[in-house]
């Protein structure tokens, strides 16, 4: 008989010449044997309730109860106790009831059935035994399988198996999440038909080409679908194939995971990557872009002080001309403000009159809204209510906020492409001032309402940047203002733009208006590669009274230097041979030398320098000015340095 671990028995006699024959037939058959004894059967009921056995042997006949009341009693069945019955008679009824009430067999004490009893017993334990084992495996097995469906019914991405023509014939909880379809409509779904129509040829040639191949596994694929709601998102999908012996897929078991927000990232990086490319180019650009302006801005100048106000129509035109001209300037540096090159610091704030602000932004538009629009037999009424002579004084940088009523123009234009109604008005609200701007257009749907103000946001195709609502909300935050918009689809759209107001501050704002410059006659030394901007500068500065010595060479403008004195050095930063910075450091070191008090120098540049960083000071300029050139700004710095010297507070200066 095979040797199993020690054995620990419990019999159930009140006899104790057979308690003892069960005893010595069981060790001497059986290794490791303990056997326990009990008289009755309720001694028998409170044993195993204090004691564990491997097997327990019971008489039928007992003093207190017969054995299948014993049975009752301990409930082998529910707590899994190995029970043998002996009789000493046999009955099939009692037989047929011992094992339903849990015994694992049934003997009759005839002749040799203590020969039998050994291996009866062996054989019991061991299936008890099994039993168990089995019991443990089932178990673990069933906790295994609940915590791996729990596991993939609480993920995030999709699991799903389908058939051959991905027919889907399971899926977890993220489905509906992800799909936007109920469970019960998941599974009649077919995974082609979530598949985005401009996507679906693709992706259905590369899946089955990937069947025909019997490839073994589908990596990688990434196109858009279109969910239960009518929502497209962008996911990516990763399959095993099986196949039977025939080559034909017998099941499909996929993962597919909702990337649209990391599309959604990716294009951002892609849109800022293209923007910080930008950036890196707009200083040549606006070195470029602002000389061209620069000479337009000071022959104005010069135009403008020769007409004066001769004629009012040419004058109100040249005025145009010339808001015009900054608000180029201002292109390069929205560039600069989302490359950030560009600092806030940097940018002038006014006190302003918001009225002239907006009709302002109105006349710059008037070509896409009148011109442009007769010309194609579209007609929009422009309407202004409450626009009284009163003047809503705000502080900013009149060319930004000109920016954003321009933006939300451009909209309602875009909004009535076959014409229709933009109208203003204006309300104070405590110490706010409001500008709405109303158009009866297709109006904006609460989903695209939310993402307005998102960067790089547009629903007007690739040819939008999706910036100009943007840089339009961060202009209105930076003046402590904001963008309030109403709207319903089909309804048309209502802007409130609301700017606190600068009371207090109205009396210096008229006394900067009527200010001039005077000032006395000082030598100046200009020095400027570009012959245009040379002849230009010379012109507006001897208007002013000023003795203009010039130099379109560098390197002799230092020998100009060497050779006389001057009050003031203007020179531009970019040229060849010696830059700005060179002839600065020259003159400072020359005037060491010659034990002259330090001549004031004003670079003049194109690009964007970060004057928190460059220590310009140390390096012998005086001031810097951003072409194009604010000749008001240039005539206080010369006026300020030759007659009173540098001693004076210049913080007002750039």
């Amino acid at each position: 008989m095979e040797s199993i671990d020690r054995l620990n028995i419990l019999i159930v006699n009140d006899n104790e010449d057979h308690q003892i024959l069960m005893e010595t037939a069981l060790k001497q058959y059986m290794q490791n044997v303990d056997v326990v004894f009990a008289n009755t059967g309720e001694e028998c009921i409170h044993k195993l309730s204090k004691e564990t056995f491997d097997i327990t042997i019971i008489d039928y006949n007992l003093p207190d109860m017969n054995g299948l009341e014993v049975l009752k009693g301990i409930d082998c069945k529910g707590n899994n106790y190995p029970v043998i019955m002996a009789t000493a008679f046999g009955d099939e009824k009692i037989a047929v009831e011992t094992k339903k009430l849990g015994a694992c067999d049934y003997v009759v004490k005839s002749e040799g059935y203590l020969k039998r009893l050994p291996s009866i017993v062996h054989r019991v334990v061991q299936e008890s035994r099994l039993k168990k084992e089995k019991e443990e495996v089932e178990n673990k097995l069933m906790v295994s399988e609940l915590r791996y469906k729990t596991l993939i019914d609480n993920m995030i991405d999709v699991v799903f198996t389908a058939d051959k023509e991905l027919n889907i014939s399971s899926v977890n909880n993220a489905g509906q999440r992800v799909f936007e379809y109920s469970g019960e409509e998941l599974q009649n779904l077919n995974f082609f038909n979530l598949i985005h129509e401009e996507d679906k040829e693709n992706i259905i040639d590369c899946i089955k080409g990937s069947f025909a191949g019997k490839r073994e596994f589908l990596e990688g694929f990434e196109f858009r679908i279109k969910t239960g709601k009518d929502k497209i998102r962008d996911i990516q999908m990763n399959a095993k194939v099986d196949y039977d012996e025939s080559g034909d897929v017998t099941q499909i078991e996929g993962v597919v995971r909702d990337i649209t927000g990391r599309k959604e990232f990716e294009q951002k990086l892609f849109q800022i990557d293209k923007m910080n490319a930008l950036g890196l180019q707009s200083s040549g650009i606006a070195h470029e872009f602002n000389n061209i302006l620069g000479i337009i801005l000071g022959y104005l100048d010069i135009v403008q002080a020769e007409i004066k106000d001769d004629n009012v129509n040419v004058m109100d035109s040249l005025k145009i001309i010339e808001k015009a001209a900054r608000d180029g300037a201002e292109i390069v540096d929205k560039i600069q403000q989302f490359s950030r090159i560009k600092k806030e610091y940097e940018r002038a704030e006014e006190f302003i009159d918001l009225i002239e602000i907006v009709n302002g932004a109105l006349e710059f538009t008037m070509p896409r809204w009148k011109t442009e629009a007769q010309s194609k037999g579209v007609e929009y009424e422009i309407i202004k209510n409450n626009f009284t002579t009163s003047k809503y004084r705000i502080r900013c940088n009149p060319s930004e906020l000109r920016e954003v009523v321009i933006n939300v123009i451009n909209n309602s234009i875009d909004a009535m492409p076959n014409g229709g109604k933009i109208e203003f008005s204006v309300k104070t609200d405590g110490d706010n001032v409001i500008i709405s701007i109303s158009d009866n257009g297709i109006g904006i749907s609460e989903n695209v309402k939310d993402r307005i103000f998102d960067p790089f946001f547009t629903t007007k195709g690739v040819k939008r940047s999706g910036l100009g609502m943007s840089l339009s909300y961060s202009i209105m935050a930076r003046y402590g203002g904001a963008i309030i918009v109403d709207s319903c689809a089909g309804k048309g759209t209502t802007m409130h733009l609301k700017m606190p107001l600068c009371y207090t501050e109205a009396a210096q704002y008229e006394e900067k208006e009527t200010e001039t410059v005077t000032g006395h006659s000082a030598n100046i030394l200009v020095i400027e590669d570009e012959e245009v901007i040379l002849d230009m500068m010379r012109i507006v500065l001897e208007s002013r009274g000023h003795n203009v010595f010039v130099s379109q060479d560098s390197s002799v403008g230092v020998k100009m230097y060497e050779d006389n004195l001057y009050d003031i050095v203007l020179c531009d930063l970019a040229m060849p041979k010696l830059n700005g910075w060179q002839v600065a450091r020259f003159i400072k070191e020359y005037d060491a030398v010659r034990k002259k008090s330090k001549t004031p120098v004003v670079l003049i540049t194109g690009y964007e320098l970060d004057t928190e960083t460059i220590d310009y000071k140390k390096e012998g300029v005086d001031f810097i000015l951003n072409k194009p050139i604010e000749f008001e700004t240039l005539h206080k710095i010369i006026n300020n340095c030759t007659n009173t010297g540098l001693q004076k507070d210049v913080s007002m200066y750039p």
